[in-house]
């Protein structure tokens, strides 16, 4: 009685000289939580809840409600017991846009920021560059013939600040907040890093009603496209961007199909799409390529919200983990 009286009077103590790391997975229907724990590798974390918002708290990346949406979080963190928590969150994936740029020098730029400002080269967005947060990371090439290029993740100011207003109203300490596009890549590094020469890797995200595909040859993200959801739809969308960039591309030898999202799309879109000889494909599971460990998973009274942290919060919740500690 006397020790656990003591436990009681020193958690507070404890939590601000270690507050507890919190990952958070950003969706327009959902947020995904976890407690990372430690330093280890793979991360190793608590998967603590999927929680669906309300139909109108966040459209299209933008938080719509961001009282509400900040009280859920914080009412969320207070009954999981992680007052103090410092947050590192993955944004939907709509409130950022990915582009790649290939820089006019010899190598990359210290300054890539300031740098792609004073070039303003046009990036096909639909407002202002100085309207605007990027993220720059460069992209090494097996080409030495290829200039210096970049991943870069534009997300509109304006956006990026509301989000940074909810976390303020849910009172929670927000150390870095990453565009879902990067965290994605992230995770899915192990693989793309190790594809042979000449082969396309082809990134299958399945959403629901529709699917997010990008070309990536080389390292280097090449091509994205939204297409229609269902098996078929997605086999032919597919079928005709591959007979594209294998005019383009003559040197590709192999196409490598990586599936994730919700289990069952992904297990009817493997077996639609597995029959054709001219490609691999593979559902990811972070858990299996040990890309993450997780203990003590609370349950979830909803089904659809387990099978969906299964997809591609779960990739995003790898690229988030090995994020932070790499930081």
């Amino acid at each position: 009685m006397v020790l656990a009286g003591l436990q009681e009077r020193l958690r507070p103590l404890t939590a601000r000289l270690f507050p507890p790391r919190l990952l958070l997975v950003l969706e327009d229907e959902q947020v995904t939580l976890m407690h990372l724990k430690g330093a280890t590798y793979p991360p190793t974390g608590t998967l603590l809840r999927t929680v669906p918002l309300p139909r109108g708290t966040c459209s299209g990346g933008q938080p719509q409600q961001k009282a509400a949406l900040g009280d859920l979080i914080g009412d969320l963190v207070v009954e999981l017991n992680l007052m103090g928590a410092e947050v590192v969150a993955a944004l939907p994936a709509a409130a950022c846009t990915l582009r790649v740029v290939e820089w006019p020098y010899d190598d990359w730029p210290e300054q890539p920021d300031l740098a792609l400002r004073e070039l303003n080269p046009d990036l096909g967005l639909p407002f202002p560059m100085s309207q605007t947060y990027i993220t720059l990371g460069p992209l090494p090439s097996r080409d030495p013939s290829r200039p210096p290029t970049s991943l870069v993740a534009i997300g509109q100011r304006a956006m990026i600040q509301a989000w940074v207003e909810v976390f303020s109203i849910a009172a929670l300490d927000l150390v870095c907040l990453e565009p879902a596009q990067v965290v994605t890549l992230r995770a899915l590094d192990p693989l793309i890093a190790a594809a042979p020469a000449g082969e396309l890797i082809v990134l299958l995200e399945l959403r629901g009603d529709s699917a997010d595909l990008l070309l990536v040859r080389d390292g280097i993200p090449e091509f994205s496209r939204r297409v229609t959801a269902g098996a078929m739809s997605i086999e032919r969308e597919l079928r005709t961007c591959l007979a594209f960039w294998q005019r383009r591309d003559p040197s590709m030898t192999s196409v490598r199909v990586l599936v994730y999202g919700p289990a069952q799309d992904c297990a009817k879109v493997s077996d639609t799409l597995s029959p054709t000889p001219s490609w691999s494909v593979e559902i990811v599971d972070p858990l299996q390529q040990r890309w993450l460990s997780i203990v003590g998973t609370e349950s979830d009274p909803d089904p659809s919200a387990a099978d969906a942290v299964g997809g591609a919060s779960l990739v995003r919740m790898c690229g988030l983990a090995a994020g932070d500690l790499s930081r």
